[in-house]
């Protein structure tokens, strides 16, 4: 249906988009303080983490506005969500929950473009013969 179909497009732009501006786009400007968060919480790797963290809020939610690789650009940025909401913000600062309910909200949002797709308005479906 042409309506559930712009639906989908404004929910996957409009959280993808807010995303980028809100979360990614500083850490990938400017990666150095995000970095030297990752080491004083003693992670692993921290600039892997860092670049890792940085792609899932830029780079997946890019090509999930564009409708390509929608649903595993979906589920990727989910479980960064999933990870900065129970491991980082609840495990490791002890937040409250109106600390890290934004990337709770992120992640179901996520997850949820994951399971029930793009719908039909993307980029990916000018190359397919779906």
């Amino acid at each position: 249906m042409t309506i559930n179909n712009l639906g989908l497009l404004l929910f996957r732009v409009s959280v993808s988009a807010i995303m980028i501006l809100g979360h990614g786009l500083g850490k990938l400007l400017n990666p150095d303080p995000f970095i030297a968060n990752i080491v004083k919480m003693g992670l692993p790797m921290p600039n892997i983490m860092a670049y890792l963290a940085i792609s899932a809020e830029t780079l997946f939610p890019l090509l999930i506005i564009f409708g390509l690789f929608t649903r595993i650009s979906a589920f990727i940025a989910g479980i960064n969500m999933l990870v900065a909401a129970f491991v980082i913000h609840m495990t490791i600062f002890g937040d409250p929950f109106s600390k890290f309910e934004l990337a709770v909200l992120y992640m179901i949002s996520f997850l949820f473009i994951a399971i029930v797709g793009p719908g039909s308005w993307t980029v990916q479906k000018l190359f397919s013969d779906e």
